[in-house]
């Protein structure tokens, strides 16, 4: 099941736009987000575009009906994110 998601994710991804600079800068983005707040921060590509979302973005999403209420926020999401900020170390900006 969880390779099946991963795969229709992946299809979506290489048929529309997906951008090498659009991808750097969400990635960026989650980047600077995890730094300022300690918080893990994953990039996901919906919509036609990167979205950079945290685990209380994706239970937000889940409660307002966007995504069914059986998909685990840590467990599904981690196989069709992009990009993950949970190796990187927390560094508190300035």
């Amino acid at each position: 099941m969880k390779l099946k998601i991963k795969n229709f994710f992946m299809k979506l991804y290489i048929r529309f736009c997906g951008r090498p600079a659009a991808f750097k800068r969400a990635t960026k983005q989650a980047v600077k987000l995890h730094h300022k707040t300690g918080k893990r921060y994953r990039v996901f590509f919906f919509g036609y575009k990167y979205r950079v979302w945290t685990r209380s973005d994706i239970k937000e999403r889940k409660n307002n009906g966007l995504f069914k209420r059986n998909l685990k926020a840590g467990v599904d999401f981690d196989g069709i994110a992009f990009f993950d900020t949970n190796h990187l170390p927390i560094r508190k900006e300035a």
